[in-house]
């Protein structure tokens, strides 16, 4: 099993980000878990940079999020 790596997000709405991965799946991930990304607006939201590959970053935030807390694992 190869390395799973982020490609792409984009939001649904207030509620939910989806998450494009490498194995061509896609994950939604309720913002209800994760305040300080349902707070930014959608100009924030929009800088955005994935690191290597794995970990997913906000500009106007702090916290680097790694793609198994995203995913809840």
């Amino acid at each position: 099993m190869g390395i799973i790596e982020i490609k792409d997000i984009q939001f649904i709405g207030n509620s939910a980000m989806m998450l494009f991965l490498s194995n061509d799946r896609t994950f939604i991930v309720p913002l209800d878990k994760f305040e300080k990304i349902a707070q930014l607006d959608a100009e924030q939201r929009a800088d955005y940079e994935v690191i290597d590959g794995d970990s997913l970053s906000f500009l106007a935030i702090d916290d680097i999020y790694s793609i198994y807390e995203l995913m809840g694992l």
